[in-house]
């Protein structure tokens, strides 16, 4: 994945680290690239850590540049993203930014965006429809990794039962269609993992609770149970306290790596976490949007795209300053 990043990508940072060594008069012909330019957030939802920090990093690039940026939000609510989406196509920004809440719902209205010579950049989440640019997690790489650790741990000579839960957020969102098929590829290879459950959360702590709840009681033998979003796995990891198994049930999840993790990381609530970082991903959000306003294009049949970089937190080795902060505002 995100191989189409190299050449353009290379090309346009270069640009922008030689910035210095520019004349007045190319800084201010740069600067002019982004006046009255316009970029459209479109978010499942404000006010959780994830899209508020994607959000701080490109308006910081908004008011450093001189672009117009605005956020509109769908608060949760598929059939109003769809229409928020169709209303921004209409008003003919140069960018929308779409945070895809499943493969399919925005895939014909970026493509339509696409054609109407407005660039997408899709954000964390991808759809079935490529676009401009994406920014974001590798999630196949996630899958994989999480899924070689549980085996390391649940496998074959680990004294344990093998058993594992997994808590997509939803089956059809792009993470966890990802994140399951490159998982369930490790475990083909093992077939001492058993999978006895895969229930989709919604991404609500209290239905991961519940659904974590269940499975304990069902397999009180249970070895792992790996969230496919840390806020919702929150609430599995709770479950497993509650049923007196911290010791006994590893608790596996992954997310943009805020403070509210990591409490629940010190606490023992989740005891290892894929970290893509969201504040880093706002920068390299902010930063793309001014590579395609430079104009930078993808390759044929392909996406401009950032693969973040990830960092594992465990409990037993977790350290402060791997979590960030969003500033109060």
């Amino acid at each position: 994945m995100l191989k189409s990043v190299k050449r353009n990508i290379c090309l346009g940072v270069a640009t922008l680290l030689t910035a210095g060594l520019m004349s007045t008069a190319s800084i201010a012909s740069a600067a002019s690239v982004y006046e009255g330019k316009k970029v459209i957030f479109i978010p499942i939802a404000m006010g959780i850590t994830l899209t508020e920090g994607w959000s701080k990093g490109m308006e910081e690039q908004a008011k450093l540049n001189g672009f117009d940026y605005e956020v509109r939000d769908a608060a949760f609510n598929m059939k109003a993203m769809s229409e928020i989406f169709a209303k921004a196509i209409n008003d003919k920004p140069d960018i929308i930014v779409a945070h895809n809440p499943t493969v399919q719902l925005l895939a014909r209205l970026i493509r339509q965006a696409e054609s109407n010579g407005i660039k997408v950049l899709q954000i964390n989440l991808q759809s079935n429809q490529k676009s401009t640019a994406f920014v974001g997690a590798n999630w196949s790489r996630i899958g994989r990794e999480v899924a070689e650790d549980i085996v390391a741990a649940c496998g074959e000579g680990s004294g344990k039962s093998g058993k594992v839960a997994i808590i997509p957020g939803q089956l059809t969102a792009a993470d966890s269609v990802m994140m399951n098929e490159a998982t369930m590829a490790v475990f083909e290879k093992h077939p001492e993992i058993e999978v006895v459950s895969n229930q989709a959360s919604d991404w609500e702590p209290e239905k991961a609770r519940q659904i974590t709840a269940t499975v304990l009681q069902q397999n009180p033998d249970l070895c792992a149970v790996f969230g496919h979003w840390g806020i919702h796995t929150i609430g599995a990891g709770n479950a497993v306290k509650d049923a007196g198994k911290a010791d006994d049930v590893l608790v596996y999840a992954t997310g943009g790596g805020n403070r509210v993790i990591c409490n629940n990381i010190e606490a023992g609530v989740i005891d290892r976490y894929w970290s893509y970082n969201a504040d880093g991903q706002g920068r390299d959000a902010g930063t793309m949007l001014r590579l395609m306003m430079q104009g930078a294009v993808p390759p044929e049949g392909g996406m401009l795209e950032v693969e973040s970089p990830l960092i594992v937190i465990k409990k037993e080795s977790f350290q402060p300053q791997q979590c960030w902060d969003l500033p109060a505002k």
